[in-house]
């Protein structure tokens, strides 16, 4: 669930089938789920209100509502606490939840703008942002391979080591230290070729990219290069 129309409108909007058909994943719970409303989240279990409060188990999907400049936080805090799922947020990388978010993910998938679901069951235009998978866990950043393969979009990870600590309800229980610059193969011209392309087609999809630092866009060349090289088909126009 989400409210992905402008500020201050009340839609709630549901994730399209496609999004799961790439995935390939069944999810333990689906902690954000509409009440009395079936969506295409494959999930053997749902919670519908009051989720912050409740315990999360297993392999979980997470497109919370997103009411006001700050009403991620509590969720992604919650989401990197329990450590294991995915998790859909607007591509909004100038915003410090989204940095926060992006350097405690395993793996992130930038996608297209999505044409989010009503409740009844009608198409909505595209968002004006794009939108971002966050992978923690070794089941999620499988199946967030599987969908980059499928075309969904671009997988991408911080050039960072990631360090955990004990979860703290309060804060992102994972802190990110900056890889010295010497470490990044900018040498390798054709990953600074890609992290050109891949900014400029991610542009056309409405994120933020041209915010992005030059680390973190190259960051995400050498990952979907490294992939691409694995799986020749994984990165495909939108």
């Amino acid at each position: 669930m989400a409210y992905w129309d402008q500020p201050g409108a009340s839609d709630e909007w549901y994730t399209p089938k496609h999004v799961f058909d790439a995935l390939g994943a069944v999810f333990d719970l689906d902690v954000a789920s509409p009440k009395g409303i079936k969506t295409f989240v494959p999930a053997l279990h749902f919670i519908d209100e009051r989720s912050l409060e409740q315990d999360w188990q297993g392999f979980i999907w997470m497109n919370p509502p997103f009411g006001g400049r700050n009403g991620l936080v509590p969720w992604l805090e919650k989401f990197f606490s329990h450590g294991n799922g995915i998790a859909l947020v607007p591509d909004r990388t100038s915003a410090p939840w989204f940095r926060e978010a992006w350097r405690g993910a395993d793996l992130v998938l930038f996608t297209p703008k999505l044409r989010f679901h009503r409740p009844d069951g009608s198409v909505g235009k595209a968002p004006s942002n794009g939108t971002a998978l966050l992978g923690i866990g070794e089941v999620a950043t499988e199946a967030l391979e599987r969908a980059s393969a499928a075309g969904l979009g671009i997988l991408a990870k911080p050039l960072t080591n990631l360090v955990s600590d004990h979860p703290k309800p309060e804060a992102v229980v994972r802190k990110a230290e900056p890889i010295p610059p010497h470490s990044i193969s900018k040498q390798d011209a054709s990953v600074e070729v890609a992290a050109a392309k891949i900014k400029e087609r991610a542009l056309g999809w409405g994120g933020r990219f041209a915010e992005m630092t030059e680390l973190d866009a190259v960051s995400i060349a050498a990952v979907a290069k490294e992939f691409l090289e694995r799986q020749p088909r994984a990165i495909t126009s939108p």
